[in-house]
């Protein structure tokens, strides 16, 4: 699955999901341990703050405090995404503060995408030197019970018992990517369907409209007794907007073949005047029913150039279509093509009211209006 903005934990996992895991991994191994977001701030509850690095976890009271460079410090933005930016796989980070302190986080992974960590508290293989510690704290001019308060919340255990918790840490961090992931999967499908429900809305109403040209057209020959000069008139609007039928249904098979990899391009020398005279004299029939007018202004100098001659002509009715929908009646539609060094360059351009510039991206999306 392809992601292409950037996920958010709470909106993927609900938050008391979290919560009871959070409290379960403490009852079960004794551990405190908190979920973060991707940029490190605290998601669930954090019961004792000085129980956990401050580069690993952001709390709202900025409690967490890290033991760098030979002296206490409050989170740094720079160090904390330092840390983090070198943290870009699922394996478990460990970090180490000085004074012995082993901290470690294991990132939630969802295709390839942090979005966050599962950290558990300060641990030491054995018991801390409390006045060390104390004296750490003097030496970095903070009160000596903060290096004492710091060094008690330390959890300690034997390292083979660390391990054994980091691993444990590891598969409720999964089970959370997995459950996230699931949600993404979810929202995806829910995504295609109304995806699908809008593309069939669409083709219903864009086929429409060349069906009720080519059914107006040939009713009023039948009505006015095949008459020759309605019928020299209304035929070819027909059979203009019968091939403009045809041609939306190719383009949605089309659009099948692209996304499996299996549409095939008829490269052949083309010459671009052809297709632009080709394009719009199919579409001449629609801007006459809104009394639009056509130009059209060719670099007559161009040489031929190396294109699927059939594909490229379908490409430019669908600009011009587009136009003639958008345009009010009795606008101005106009195709141009101009050479250039690399090929050459086709213009659609109309006196409709425009494209809002917020929709510029928008629009080139799939199925996007």
């Amino acid at each position: 699955m392809q992601i292409d903005h950037e996920l958010d934990l709470l909106e993927l996992v609900p938050l008391g999901t979290l919560e009871t895991l959070r409290r379960l991994f403490n009852a079960t191994v004794g551990v405190p341990m908190v979920f973060v977001d991707a940029d490190g701030t605290a998601v669930t509850r954090v019961e004792d703050p000085l129980r956990f690095c401050g580069s690993l976890v952001r709390c709202a009271d900025k409690q967490t405090v890290c033991l760098r460079r030979k002296k206490w410090d409050e989170p740094e933005d720079t160090i904390e995404n330092k840390l983090r930016a070198q943290h870009t796989g699922p394996k478990p980070l460990a970090h180490r503060c000085l004074g012995g302190f082993r901290d470690t986080a294991v990132p939630i992974v969802v295709e390839d995408q942090i979005v966050g960590y599962s950290v558990f508290a300060r641990s030491l293989p054995e018991p801390p030197d409390i006045e060390g510690f104390r004296g750490m704290a003097v030496e970095a001019g903070m009160d000596a019970d903060i290096g004492q308060q710091v060094a008690e919340q330390a959890v300690v255990m034997p390292p083979e018992r660390i391990k054994h918790v980091a691993e444990f840490l590891q598969v409720i961090t999964e089970l959370v990517a997995r459950a996230a992931y699931d949600t993404l999967r979810a929202r995806r499908v829910l995504e295609l369907e109304e995806l699908r429900d809008a593309l069939v809305h669409m083709i219903v109403h864009d086929l429409r409209t060349p069906l009720t040209s080519i059914l107006g057209g040939l009713q009023t020959v039948v009505d006015t007794e095949y008459d020759t000069d309605l019928t020299r008139e209304f035929v070819p609007m027909s059979l203009n907007s019968a091939q403009t039928l045809l041609e939306m249904v190719n383009t949605l098979l089309d659009i099948n073949k692209m996304e499996s990899g299996e549409l095939e391009l008829e490269l052949e020398a083309v010459n671009i005047g052809d297709v632009g005279r080709a394009a719009l004299d199919q579409v001449r029939g629609l801007a006459t029913e809104r009394r639009q007018e056509l130009s059209i202004s060719i670099d007559e100098n161009c040489p031929p150039v190396e294109a699927d001659g059939e594909k490229l002509r379908r490409l430019t009715v669908n600009l011009l279509g587009n136009a003639i929908k958008f345009t009010q009646d009795g606008g101005h539609i106009h195709l141009s093509a101009e050479c250039a060094d690399d090929g050459v360059t086709i213009g659609v351009a109309d006196d409709g009211p425009g494209i809002p510039e917020e929709d510029h991206e928008r629009i080139f999306q799939k199925f996007g209006q």
